[in-house]
């Protein structure tokens, strides 16, 4: 009668546990682009490209799990940059299988062709025992299993700006279809929103957005409304004032929403691109790079509290509240820590 009591108990753990927080991290990332991304490459050629970015991706996974970094978000367009047409992307392009095939690519690398950057990201995870959000470009065959009654594009097939999701075991657990595209002439929009998320054993669950779906109601305020209060933002983010500076935005969100966020940006000075945080209603740990910065990569961590979907704050910050300083290691420099009110994490529900 123990050893079952045991058992239940074991098993019952393993997937209904949700503590009261965890260790997040985001890489802001100088991606490595390819210098002529509207010719065409060889299979072969845009994988040398995309490994020399995938070597920065495990080399900053191995430093967050030192850390002990439970899940680890990079961002948009990190793998192979951007600036494609829709027919200089194809060697860049890898079939993403439905997260319900319950496929590990490191543990079955021969199950789909040309998956090698599904497997690299794959064996990152397992390794480093994370749950790892990336993006990269996906090809889905006509007609979507998702959606068999939408029309095909004219080439006869799908280019979507995704992200997958891996757990700490290496499974592929998520998968996301950029639904609001900002002039991506290599993707397509796909012909619903998707509402994704992924379930963790240490936060409960994540929704997944890219970018621009930010500002749109789907999938992002729907997510909320259903009740997701952590959300993983892969962005490439260029800051525009007023209005749309990313860590402006990004804390704005975080607390009009009564979410947490966690933002990966890339770095790209010519762009205006950088900008990347973990923010919930209590605070924020954020890097924003300043005139003159080393254009260089910027990894962040922090502990997160886990909140209850039912949650609703009931006070709002002023600014008397805010207390601005210098964190220690790993964020320094710019990377700051805002306090945005002296308050507990939620209580658990009753």
């Amino acid at each position: 009668m123990l050893l079952v009591i045991f058992t239940l108990y074991f098993f019952l753990g393993q997937t209904e546990q949700v503590l009261d927080s965890y260790i997040a991290a985001v890489y802001e990332h100088t991606v490595i682009l390819n210098p002529e991304p509207r010719t065409p490459l060889s299979r072969h050629d845009a994988l040398r490209h995309m490994q020399r970015n995938l070597d920065v991706y495990e080399e900053q996974a191995a430093l967050a799990a030192q850390q002990g970094a439970q899940i680890i978000v990079y961002p948009e367009d990190g793998i192979h940059g951007f600036n494609y047409t829709r027919s200089s992307i194809s060697g860049y392009l890898e079939t993403i299988p439905d997260p319900e095939e319950r496929w590990n690519p490191c543990m079955e690398p021969g199950r789909f062709n040309n998956t090698e950057v599904l497997q690299r990201l794959s064996c990152v995870a397992r390794r480093y025992y994370l749950y790892l959000v990336a993006n990269m470009a996906d090809l889905q065959p006509c007609p979507l299993k998702t959606d068999p009654s939408s029309s095909c594009p004219s080439d006869g097939h799908w280019q979507f700006n995704t992200n997958v999701v891996f757990n700490s075991e290496g499974l592929l657990v998520a998968r996301y279809h950029k639904h609001n595209l900002y002039f991506e002439e290599a993707f397509d929009q796909p012909p619903q929103a998707e509402i994704a998320t992924f379930d963790t054993p240490f936060a409960g669950t994540f929704g997944l957005i890219v970018c621009f779906d930010i500002l749109f109601r789907d999938p992002t305020v729907t997510l909320v409304e259903q009740g997701v209060r952590q959300l993983v933002f892969p962005t490439a983010w260029m800051n525009q004032l007023p209005l749309l500076d990313s860590i402006q935005f990004q804390q704005a969100f975080s607390l009009g929403a009564n979410v947490s966020l966690l933002a990966a940006n890339i770095r790209n000075d010519r762009l205006i691109m950088t900008g990347s945080g973990i923010h919930t209603p209590f605070s924020s740990t954020y890097h924003h790079a300043r005139r003159g910065d080393p254009e260089e990569g910027r990894l962040l961590l922090a502990r997160v509290p886990v909140l209850h979907p039912q949650w609703v704050r009931q006070d709002s910050p002023t600014a008397d509240s805010v207390d601005t300083t210098e964190p220690t290691s790993p964020c320094s420099g710019v990377c700051h820590r805002e306090s945005c009110a002296d308050l507990p994490p939620p209580p658990p529900p009753p």
